[in-house]
């Protein structure tokens, strides 16, 4: 049995959770270790040993590593160590003082909402690094952050870590560190996150950064399978960027992107000119909040204390909804009601509101928060729709019922000078056109799975007025009943959407994004930009 095996079997999920456990599988810590060592400085150090995929177990190699969870290093073995080994129990993140000459590391990731001792952590961060943390910072990237800080000069680093930082706005520190010096020399994005981590639920990918050179131009590559890692140098980056042309304010995953998206930046503007995206109704406890006809009329409760409210992804089947398909579900008994005790509660209200304090509702992480309880966001219906999570495209949806919506869709509230542009807008994104542009702004997770955050929305590119009105209302109007008719939309539709696109260029592609971020031409070697090959 293997240690992996082993360990998983004799430590809880919950222990593994709490810690943010993902183990390295050896191929992929070999691949790490092997280019870190070509630094030539014969020293190696892990910041998060756990059960040693880090540990080169050679001869000539002074091997040091920390360790926070004495119940994983119970499991450690170093009976066949061949290097000079120290290893240390301490918690990374509050240990300051020591440099290192290479490190390689898979650091822990948990979470910003359960990231234990955050405010200490940021503290110290700000009082040694003159850095604030972003409060959406997760422990793999102040790992990450840290690390960089104490790489000696000459040495390699390497990390293996989510990079969902790519497309955040807490991850622009990150990139700014990355790039400050010149000394990052390439981005992985594994595309086989799942034989990597089985149970990863965002993207992975290698962080590969050489503080012996200066590089002017950062590879991304994308990798298929474990095995090209071995042959990685041979092949070509997805894109080769240039250190100049990355801008850390920007989302780097669409580097990454085999086809690239061009946008006529001359008809576009960010959508917040029309309006905003926000995100659902987040109640804390949906158990408690989200009723079937059934169960309400069971409590006995008011119509005016059940709100009709999507409250799942899958009740919305059509790209145009209605409060005739809200009664259908409801005569379904779909849970589609939301308890909304904002005013003054019934009497059988608040027999069910006790019901929830008896069931130990009111001390959830929201609900604990709210005065009173259960009281739950005060928000107008949104006439559009976006599903934030996807696999293989997002579901956009005309809501032309009064249901609000939960966290399974973002609500779009336009502004005034909208109400013209909402049916075309919705239009737009449906398109072929609007659906790469949108691309842009996703960020990728593990399984081909696709998420959209409000503010990534808001400042994406769509048509401007002046574009828009090449839609006359009689074919916006025909176009929308065909949708709502068919789910498809017309080809006039398409093709008009799509001049909105630049045409891609064969020799420099270029990828535009509301920032104009620019690519470069593509390069074969890993070391291209006189990294030295390992």
């Amino acid at each position: 049995m293997s240690e992996t095996k082993n360990y998983c079997e004799t430590a809880p999920l919950g222990h593994r959770k709490r810690w943010g456990q993902f183990f390295t599988p050896p191929q992929v810590a070999n691949f790490m270790i092997e280019w870190v060592l070509g630094s030539g400085l014969p020293e190696l150090y892990d910041p998060a040993y756990g059960l040693g995929a880090f540990h080169p177990r050679r001869e000539g190699i002074r091997f040091s590593a920390t360790e926070i969870d004495p119940l994983i290093l119970a499991h450690t073995d170093l009976g066949d160590a061949k290097s000079d080994c120290s290893i240390r129990r301490e918690d990374y993140l509050a240990a300051w003082g020591r440099t290192h000459g290479n490190i390689v590391c898979n650091p822990p990731y948990i979470r910003f909402q359960r990231f234990e001792g955050r405010s200490e952590v940021f503290a110290a961060f700000n009082s040694k690094l003159r850095i604030r943390l972003s409060g959406y910072t997760n422990t793999a990237s102040a790992f990450l952050i840290k690390s960089l800080s104490e790489l000696d000069r000459g040495g390699r680093l390497s990390y293996i870590m989510p990079l969902e930082f790519l497309n955040t706005g807490y991850g622009a520190i990150i990139k700014e560190r990355l790039i400050t010096n010149q000394h990052l020399v390439s981005l992985i994005n594994l595309k086989c996150e799942k034989d990597i981590f089985p149970d990863a639920t965002t993207s992975v990918g290698i962080i590969l950064y050489d503080s012996s050179k200066h590089h002017s131009h950062v590879n991304f590559h994308s990798v298929k399978s474990i095995n090209d890692l071995n042959r990685l140098s041979s092949l070509d980056p997805t894109s080769v960027v240039s250190v100049g042309d990355l801008d850390p304010k920007q989302k780097w995953l669409p580097y990454f992107q085999t086809s690239k998206v061009s946008v006529d930046v001359s008809r576009a503007m960010p959508l917040e000119y029309y309006g905003r995206f926000s995100r659902g109704i987040a109640t804390g406890a949906n158990e408690f909040f989200v009723l079937t006809p059934s169960k309400a009329k069971l409590l006995g409760l008011r119509e005016s204390e059940c709100l009709p409210c999507v409250t799942r992804s899958s009740q919305i089947r059509q790209a145009v909804f209605t409060n005739n398909d809200i009664q259908e579900l409801l005569q379904d008994d779909a849970p589609l009601l939301l308890f909304s005790a904002n005013g003054s509660a019934s009497d059988a209200a608040c027999r069910y509101i006790k019901q929830g304090e008896a069931q130990g509702y009111h001390e959830r992480f929201l609900t604990k928060n709210r005065t009173p309880w259960y009281k739950t966001e005060q928000r107008p219906s949104a006439p559009l729709l976006l599903g934030v999570f996807s696999r293989g495209g997002y579901k956009m949806v005309l809501n032309r019922s009064n249901a609000l919506n939960l966290t399974c869709y973002h609500g779009f509230q336009p502004n005034l000078f909208c109400l013209e542009y909402l049916e075309p807008l919705f239009l737009y994104f449906l398109s072929t056109a609007g659906r790469e542009i949108a691309s842009l702004a996703m960020r990728k997770y593990g399984g081909s799975l696709d998420k959209f955050e409000p503010n990534d929305l808001n400042s994406s590119l769509v048509p401007s007025p002046g574009f828009f009105d090449m839609l006359n209302g009689e074919l916006v109007k025909t176009a929308v009943a065909e949708v709502e008719n068919t789910g498809i939309l017309p080809g006039e539709i398409e093709r008009i959407f799509q001049k909105m696109k630049k045409p891609n260029k064969a020799v420099h592609p270029t990828l535009t994004s509301a920032a104009g971020v620019r690519g470069c031409p593509r390069t074969s070697s890993l070391d291209s930009h006189g990294g030295k090959r390992s």
